[in-house]
């Protein structure tokens, strides 16, 4: 076992981050990249009530009311929410009764909106074609987020069961891949007729 060392988290999770995406296949430009790496990093040392502290629609309503730089900022600030939120913590959504597609949409939203602001913003214009990025690939960078999360968690027998019990409600292709990639192969389930 080769235990590395990074002096600093964005180079760790670089690595994880291209990692990931090259496994699915998934190409962002450089800027792209290195925005998502700055954003996991930033997660790291944050309060834990500043993460995910507000709903998104909460977000999403002070964005639409706010003005100016306060505008494109909570929509940026949404979008790296969403992104983060469906990414890391897609299980937590769902026992809460919120679809990956929801956050997924307002994610896509704010970013499509934070590029359009951006362009009017000497500040933010280098970021233009990044929010329009995230806005165009939003679904598959949330899985590759999925996929970092799960590069970087201890495996447990109850975690493999937990997952293997969402596949049985589910039938998600992806949650078959990474119980594939843990070793258990889920086949279809043939259903019970009554006569």
């Amino acid at each position: 076992m080769t235990i590395e060392m990074f002096g600093d988290v964005r180079g760790w999770f670089h690595e994880r981050l291209t990692g990931c995406m090259a496994a699915r296949g998934l190409e962002t430009r450089a800027e792209t990249t290195f925005y998502l790496v700055e954003l996991l990093a930033s997660v790291v040392g944050a309060p834990r009530e500043s993460l995910c502290g507000r709903p998104l629609v909460m977000i999403l309503a002070e964005a639409t009311e706010a003005e100016g730089h306060e505008r494109l900022r909570l929509f940026r600030t949404l979008g790296d929410e969403a992104l983060y939120v469906g990414g890391f913590f897609a299980d937590h959504l769902e026992r809460r009764g919120v679809t990956e597609e929801y956050v997924a949409r307002l994610g896509t939203r704010a970013y499509e909106t934070a590029g359009a602001l951006a362009q009017r913003s000497a500040q933010e214009a280098t970021r233009v074609e990044v929010y329009r990025e995230l806005a165009a690939c939003f679904a598959p960078v949330a899985r590759v987020l999925d996929d970092v999360r799960e590069s970087t968690a201890l495996r447990t027998p109850q975690d493999i069961v937990r997952l293997y019990d969402k596949w049985r409600r589910t039938g998600s292709p992806r949650i078959a891949e990474r119980l594939t990639a843990e070793g258990v192969y889920p086949t279809a389930r043939k259903t019970d007729t009554v006569h």
